[in-house]
């Protein structure tokens, strides 16, 4: 009877011994210090073709503003006009789109070089074509197309728009409703598409050198995927599990029974 216990008890202990982790290895930049400033990269995105912009251009005469913002005039009194680029078709229908050439094309002001830029220098060189026509006109450039896609182990995994000039990876999990407990924090995906193909970067989130990738700040239309670690197996496994281990404490039962 020792013969069949014994090994039993040995595997119920190895099992639980490896279907369990620690807290720490969920902890985000553990090896960070009090009071320490860590310096990232610059975080500046430079635009590209397919790229779509909203573009403003104001002024204190709403005739002359008609003349250079077309659209604004579904716009109304208020700024619920604004919510028509909030959604990707709103983007796609209204947003001014980069040609395969680098160029955007306003009303009034013709093509403008943009492509290679940071979105602050395009509204400097819109606003410098802008003054060549209007006195005192105010410029406006925002992205409108700048969305990333989180998935694998994450709790609302999908596409989510970002509507602020930068987006880091940290920020994008928070989106997604942050990693799952099965989530290994040191082997998230980074998946950023370039003309010459999709290039990967693999992030530790538990160490601080994270602020030195150049795949922390993301990038429009990047992929985000938090991979599982080696406790999911067992997690998937657990129902088959649990009908061996039933199956072999009855089956100690009734040799316990047999061998009285």
């Amino acid at each position: 009877m020792k013969n069949i216990v014994l090994p039993t008890l040995l595997i119920f202990l190895l099992t639980g011994m490896f279907s369990c982790r620690s807290s720490q290895e969920l902890i985000y930049l553990k090896d960070a210090a009090n009071n320490e400033i860590i310096k990232g990269l610059p975080t500046e995105y430079s635009l590209k073709p397919g790229d779509i912009l909203y573009v403003s251009i104001k002024s204190i005469s709403p005739e002359v503003n008609l003349l250079f913002n077309p659209e604004s005039s579904m716009e109304g009194n208020n700024s619920q006009g604004y919510m028509k680029y909030s959604t990707p078709s709103g983007a796609y229908l209204f947003g001014f789109e980069i040609d395969a050439d680098g160029n955007i094309k306003l009303p009034m002001l013709g093509k403008i070089k943009v492509s290679g830029v940071s979105l602050s220098q395009v509204e400097n060189v819109v606003q410098k074509k802008t003054d060549e026509f209007l006195k005192d006109a105010i410029v406006k450039v925002k992205l409108l197309n700048f969305k990333v896609t989180v998935t694998g182990e994450v709790r609302s995994p999908g596409t989510y728009y970002n509507y602020n000039n930068s987006i880091t990876v940290i920020e994008a999990l928070a989106m997604a409703n942050g990693n799952t407990d099965f989530a290994s924090i040191n082997k998230i995906m980074v998946v950023r598409p370039l003309p010459e193909g999709n290039k990967t970067y693999i992030l530790d989130l538990s160490n601080k050198a994270i602020y030195l990738s150049e795949a922390f700040y993301l990038q429009p239309n990047d992929y985000v995927i938090v991979q599982p670690d080696k406790y999911k197996n067992f997690q998937l496994n657990s129902q088959a599990y649990s009908l061996v281990f039933s199956s072999m404490s009855i089956l100690l039962a009734v040799l316990g029974f047999v061998l009285r």
